[in-house]
């Protein structure tokens, strides 16, 4: 969605926010379906911390200084080469440790089904 429409998204929630209507009443008296309401209502705070300095079309490309809120990345290590699974069991009194070659994995699975039981 260009700038535009998302500031014509958010005019529309802001009128209905201070209609103070239901959002179902609201959406019929104006046209709106339910859920678009509803979607740009879920998306209204990402937008406007978007457009106070985020990044977004023809914006300097400076990083924002306002605080971050939502989804904020993380890097999750990568995969070591492992060559074993390791399985630990607790059935009252009894512990089971395993550490299973990951070439056998199909015999793993057979094994716990039968555990399962």
């Amino acid at each position: 969605m260009d700038r535009q429409h998302v500031k014509q998204c958010m005019e529309q929630v802001q009128a209905y926010r201070a209609s103070g209507m239901k959002a179902k009443a609201w959406a019929q008296a104006n046209g709106v379906p339910l859920g678009t309401l509803g979607s740009w209502c879920a998306h209204f705070q990402r937008w406007q911390a978007k457009l106070d300095g985020g990044l977004g079309a023809g914006d300097s490309g400076q990083p924002s200084t306002a605080r971050p809120s939502g989804f904020v990345a993380a890097r999750v290590a990568a995969p070591c080469a492992a060559t074993s699974v390791r399985i630990e069991l607790n059935a009252g009194s009894t512990r089971l440790e395993l550490h299973w070659p990951l070439a056998n994995t199909r015999e793993l699975a057979a094994l716990l089904c039968e555990l399962g039981r």
